[in-house]
């Protein structure tokens, strides 16, 4: 009924023989019998995979996989799924059809098949109200961008999970950050976002908020305490993670992302601008000077780095950073100026008592305002 021979040693040459006639297709497709059916399914599927038939043998496989779809019992349909999922040469349209037929017959080819390209996936996705076919899809070893956003589109906190989980999903950061808006309560969903490499600096930003924010409401329900209170508490866990990130920033785009990112949600505040500036981060504050003088970063560097009394004066009036540190500030920057003369790399706990060390020495000569908060900030920078 069915013969399949390969000639042992010239296998490897001679394409392996498919031999079916139409009334032996027609009896088996009548039989009433689903096992001679999912039988007859296997031993095709088996054959084709193995992608050793010729042009028409191929032709007369394919045809029959068109046939088992018509009208057959569910067991064959979802044999055949299972026998074709992973094989990126099945034609598109018998894919299609597996695709949209029911679930135990759909959701191997949804998570599986290669020959679904983007947009089949979209259209599946926007075509059903079907959770487990949302998840299949999420489940695929490789989800593009677009598809990940369609997928989002739904709201659904589970395919969030799903697809946040997914190491071979791509997740655009606009996406991420929506996840993290969107489901602030789930701690397990937040927490595998961070998990993701390459995450983001200004999702890891959003994350630290959403903590901080769970933070305010868990002190609120255990202690009791004042808002103010719980207010300076989440304030100083929020900068210390902001910092850190900070410090992990490794180039100028990231750093510009984080620092735009903050300004949006009026986080950009003096303390962190100065505590950065205190653990040796020049760049976050050339950048922050610049973002909130409205001027481009190079020009910002420039007027920082000025070495007369014009040029940082007048990007810090500018910047709107407190009157009453300027003094302070700028003799930090003095501090650091010189320290960088020296060869001292910030990030040691040498840098910093050279900091206190060289702005005490100073302002023995010019008595210096709210220099004990400066060197708190130093302070705390090493920790």
């Amino acid at each position: 009924m069915l013969t399949s021979t390969d000639s042992g040693a010239d296998s490897a040459a001679a394409p392996t023989t498919l031999t079916l006639n139409e009334d032996e297709v027609r009896r088996l497709l009548e039989d009433k019998s689903p096992a001679t059916l999912i039988d007859l399914t296997s031993k095709i599927a088996g054959v084709y995979n193995q992608q050793k038939l010729g042009t028409n043998e191929n032709m007369a496989a394919e045809q029959i996989f068109r046939l088992l779809l018509r009208d057959t019992e569910l067991r064959v349909r979802v044999a055949l799924a299972e026998q074709v999922k992973s094989n990126p040469a099945i034609p598109r349209d018998i894919v299609l059809s597996l695709a949209q037929d029911v679930e135990e017959v759909a959701l191997p080819i949804l998570q599986h098949s290669e020959v679904l390209d983007d947009n089949d996936l979209i259209e599946l996705v926007n075509s059903t109200e079907d959770i487990n076919r949302y998840l299949a899809i999420s489940k695929r070893d490789q989800i593009s961008g677009t598809v990940s956003h369609a997928l989002l589109a739904i709201n659904n906190e589970t395919v969030a999970a799903t697809l946040v989980d997914n190491g071979g999903a791509e997740i655009s950061e606009n996406n991420l950050q929506q996840i993290v808006t969107r489901y602030p309560g789930n701690q397990n969903l937040i927490q595998a976002i961070g998990t993701r490499p390459h995450l983001p600096i200004a999702v890891a930003e959003k994350m630290i908020n959403v903590v901080s924010a769970s933070l305010a409401e868990s002190l609120r329900e255990k202690y009791q305490l004042p808002t103010k209170e719980i207010e300076l508490e989440v304030e100083k866990t929020r900068e210390s993670e902001t910092l850190k990130l900070i410090r992990q920033a490794r180039s100028p785009e990231e750093i510009d992302r984080l620092v735009n990112h903050l300004h949006s949600f009026s986080r950009l505040t003096p303390s962190i601008i100065l505590s950065a500036l205190c653990q040796g981060s020049f760049e976050f504050f050339e950048v922050s000077l610049a973002r909130l003088s409205n001027i481009p970063v190079a020009n910002a560097r420039t007027l920082i780095n000025d070495r007369g009394e014009l040029g940082f004066r007048a990007i810090y009036n500018k910047s709107g950073l407190t009157e009453s540190m300027f003094p302070a500030v700028r003799l930090l920057l003095k501090t650091m100026h010189d320290l960088d003369i020296e060869g001292e790399k910030p990030g040691t706990s040498r840098y910093v008592n050279r900091i206190i060390e060289l702005i005490l020495q100073y302002s023995t000569m010019v008595p210096v305002e709210n220099l004990s908060y400066i060197i708190a900030l130093v302070r705390r920078s090493a920790q």
